[in-house]
């Protein structure tokens, strides 16, 4: 996505790979800030499978047997057979496609994909993704790593520094290796809690299963996991499971601020899987 002939995001329908291995698509990178600068990383030396922002789960399982490990890329082919892009206003732009997790040849999910970008001012834009998991097989499961972090889901690599704060509405939070508590908003700055940074948005209480915070201050993403390590199964008929995240990319914003975009964010109407299917 261009805006006024700069990139903002690139989303990566073909197949990328690091010499071979970690074969991934359908995630975006890179995504820029406000000053041209890119702040997701792809390929990182410390985690060669993270790639920008990316939703994924470390149990992939068809009746019952483990199939494949998508977050490290591992026995999964993601095949983006649609992407159809729309400008909205001067302001607003999106993205809708249509991805299949392919196992052994065969689709096990259809996954419907809607990204909508908005520029609010000079100094913020917002970046919704929503995702739709329709199962193709028999009794498909998803699950977080198996161990106490329990990770997956919607996880963003951003660039981190020495100094990158942690701020929720009840102010500083502190990274653990476990999941941590915290509000459905996450602001990661350079340092101080009204610095340039991202936001994070989430819908917790919408989520199965709903672990918390995986932070992490340097050489990681950062996550709000669900379902943890036990895997659940995807519906079968509608409604088909469905997680909306937001990113606020941004040159300072106040609490007050972002808690007035999150209520924003949660009043809005989630689009429809017909209508993206239309």
């Amino acid at each position: 996505m261009t805006e006024n002939g700069e990139t903002r995001l690139f989303y990566q329908r073909a197949t990328k790979d690091k010499d071979g291995q970690y074969p991934r698509a359908n995630y975006i990178h890179p995504l820029y800030d406000l000053n041209g600068d890119v702040i997701t990383e792809d390929f990182p030396e410390d985690h060669l499978h993270h790639r920008g922002i990316f939703w994924t789960w470390h149990q992939l399982l068809v009746d019952g047997k483990r199939v494949a490990d998508p977050w490290i890329s591992d026995g999964i082919v993601w095949e983006v057979t649609r992407v159809e892009t729309s400008v909205l206003s001067e302001e607003m732009a999106a993205l809708d496609a249509q991805i299949n997790w392919v196992v052994d040849g065969e689709p096990v999910v259809e996954e419907s994909l809607r990204l909508h970008y908005e520029r609010v001012d000079p100094e913020l834009y917002r970046l919704t993704v929503e995702v739709w998991l329709k199962p193709l097989a028999k009794k498909v499961q998803i699950g977080g790593s198996e161990d106490p972090k329990g990770y997956g889901g919607f996880s963003p690599r951003i660039r981190l520094t020495e100094t990158t704060g942690f701020f929720d509405q009840n102010g500083p939070v502190t990274p653990q290796e476990l999941p941590v508590a915290g509000g459905p908003w996450m602001n990661i700055t350079q340092q101080g809690p009204e610095d340039p940074g991202v936001v994070i948005l989430g819908e917790p209480d919408r989520l199965p299963s709903y672990q918390g915070w995986i932070l992490r201050r340097k050489n990681s993403m950062q996550n709000m996991a669900f379902p943890g390590r036990e895997p659940i199964t995807l519906s079968e008929k509608e409604p088909y499971l469905h997680f909306r995240n937001q990113l606020l990319v941004h040159q300072g914003l106040q609490t007050a601020e972002i808690d007035l975009f999150y209520r924003d964010f949660i009043q809005t109407e989630p689009t429809t899987d017909q209508a993206l299917a239309d």
